[in-house]
């Protein structure tokens, strides 16, 4: 580009670089760009999902970030909660996101089980957990359900959310 370049430097106290380029003319014209609507890709918006866990800041962490992408979310400590919340809403959740660990030794894999047994239908759904113990990882990968570790990262959450929401409606994914 053909600008001067200057260079200053002391031992032991740095080094600056400069380059001097021309001021410009003055600013082209702006033009209003309009904002693109959603992407079609987003599943997230509208979609009812539960969310299980027996800490309520993690249960209103989850609410928040799944309500600020559009979802309508049910959120509650145990599968009963869920239901009990369910019943007046008169259709299924779309997925079902549950802690592994959940209060009186119940798994996430049972309250899964037992929401879709309840529920008759095949909701998909996936486990989070703070336990990286081999254990949990077995028994995850047994039950088929995709497992995301704690603390959950919000791109995380959300390719899963959309993988598994694709799933169900006929993209290409698997839904636990």
């Amino acid at each position: 580009m053909n600008y001067p370049i200057e260079l200053s430097s002391r031992p032991g106290k740095g080094s600056r670089f400069s380059i001097s380029v021309p001021v410009a003319a003055g600013r082209p014209e702006t033009v209003d760009a309009q904002v693109p609507a959603a992407p079609a890709t987003d599943l997230v918006s509208g979609r009812l999902i539960v969310v299980i866990d027996d800490d309520s800041l993690v249960l209103d962490g989850m609410r928040g970030i799944l309500q600020s992408w559009g979802s309508r979310v049910v959120t509650a400590a145990s599968d009963m909660g869920v239901l009990r919340q369910l019943a007046g809403k008169g259709e299924p959740p779309d997925l079902i996101i549950s802690d592994y660990r959940l209060a009186d030794g119940q798994s996430g894999i049972e309250a899964i089980a037992r929401l879709r047994s309840v529920l008759g239908a095949a909701i998909p759904a996936f486990l989070v957990s703070g336990d990286t113990g081999p254990e949990r990882l077995r028994e995850a990968s047994a039950s088929g359900h995709l497992l995301l570790h704690k603390p959950v990262a919000p791109m995380a959450l959300r390719t899963a959310v959309n993988r598994l929401l694709n799933s169900s409606t006929g993209g290409i994914g698997q839904s636990g």
